[in-house]
């Protein structure tokens, strides 16, 4: 069954909200200085919690504290592999050099693909799993936060250049 689902996201914040058909199907709301994020479903509420710097990676817990997915990220490649703990694995990469496209897929038939423009998007799904998309979402923003810290990072280290 395929499925066309609209996104939007505030211009300077990072929360996402997700409708089908107008109807409000999720939200992702993430910190504000960390890598992490709540999500609150129709079917409950699941944290995304990141750590670590060399081998980044992050968890999505229940409301039990379970760990029901751990993403890790390849920043090389600007690449992501979810694995599910009943053994499911996904891959995440983008789609094209502008940042605007990405695809979440198992390689065997489920497959979820986003679009994005300013500040909000379409996501196109064969599978009707809030989980996957919330993942594919979450790890976008994992990816355009570190692409803006970089810019910044240069542009403080060239101001300080000039100073010298």
């Amino acid at each position: 069954m395929e499925q066309v689902l609209n996104w939007r996201k505030g211009l300077f914040d990072s929360n996402y909200q997700v409708f089908n058909k107008a109807l409000l199907k999720f939200s992702l709301n993430f910190s504000s200085w960390k890598n992490s994020a709540i999500a609150t479903t129709q079917a409950g509420i699941y944290l995304l919690k990141s750590e670590g710097f060399s081998k980044p990676e992050t968890k999505i817990l229940d409301n039990h504290n379970k760990v029901l997915a751990v993403i890790t990220y390849d920043w090389l490649r600007f690449k992501a592999k979810i694995v599910f703990a009943s053994g499911d694995t996904f891959d995440w990469s983008f789609q094209n050099s502008w940042l605007s496209r990405w695809s979440l897929n198992n390689h065997q038939d489920k497959q979820i693909l986003f679009n994005a423009s300013t500040g909000n998007g379409l996501v196109h799904t064969n599978v009707d799993d809030d989980m996957l998309i919330l993942c594919g979402l979450f790890i976008r923003e994992y990816y355009s936060r570190l692409v803006v810290g970089f810019i910044i990072f240069m542009f403080i280290l060239f101001s300080f250049k000039n100073i010298f």
